[in-house]
This record gives structure tokens, sequence and C-alpha cells, in this order.
């Protein structure tokens, strides 16, 4: 698989939450289409000069492998039709309201992920 076909997570490396969500899509089926990087690696600005430090710090930016970009919740929607065994939970998304509802959360969370007791002292296991 070329680096072309996949597609690019840009998440917060410094966040426990975000970490072990990675972690948790690298063991699924499909996982090999999403090439994860913490926004933090030096290589995001210059490999994504559209997406601003503020954004990245905001929200995780799943990048599809002809540029379009995905963030937040839509982010994580589009993470589970990549993966094969999850695709059918993604149809949930299709309930009116749904996506709204997904996006506040997202929000509420990646807002207070930190002190929600996952920054950098939380273990991985």
């Amino acid at each position: 698989m070329t680096g072309e076909e996949r597609w690019v997570l840009v998440f917060d490396g410094e966040c426990g939450i975000c970490r072990r969500s990675v972690a948790w899509i690298q063991n699924r089926k499909g996982a090999e289409r999403i090439e994860a990087v913490p926004y933090q690696h030096p290589s995001v600005p210059e490999r994504y000069p559209e997406l601003s430090r503020e954004a990245l710090e905001e929200a995780m930016h799943l990048v599809s492998p002809t540029g379009e970009v995905r963030k937040g919740a839509r982010a994580g929607e589009e993470i589970l039709r990549l993966l094969p065994r999850w695709r059918p939970s993604a149809l949930v998304f299709r309930i009116p309201g749904v996506r709204w509802v997904a996006e506040r959360v997202y929000r509420w969370v990646a807002g207070n992920r930190h002190r929600l007791g996952c920054g950098d002292h939380c273990a991985l296991e």
C-alpha cells in the first residue's frame, strides 16, 4: 500500500484519551489504511500547512488520500467506516441529530481532555 492510499490521522500525542484511541484503532482490522501522527511531530506543519496549530489543538483531523479533511466527531465517523468490523456502527450517524450531538460531545471531551485525568501522566495499557 502506498502512502497516497492511506488516510492520515493527526491527533494530540500528549493526550491520554487520544493515545488510547489511536492504540484501539491500530489494533483493528483495516488499521493499515490509517497512519496516525501526533500533531506535535515536526513533519506535520510541513505536510499539512493548511492545518493550523490552533485547529490541531482543538480536534483530531483525518486527511483522506485525496487531501480532504474531516475533523472532530466527523473524523471519528470516518474512522469507523474505514475499519471493516466497525463500519456498521457508523450507520448510527445517519440518524437525524446524531452528528450534531456527537460533535458537541466531542468538543466537550476535547476541550476538557487534560482535566479529565488523561494528560501525560495517564498510563497506556
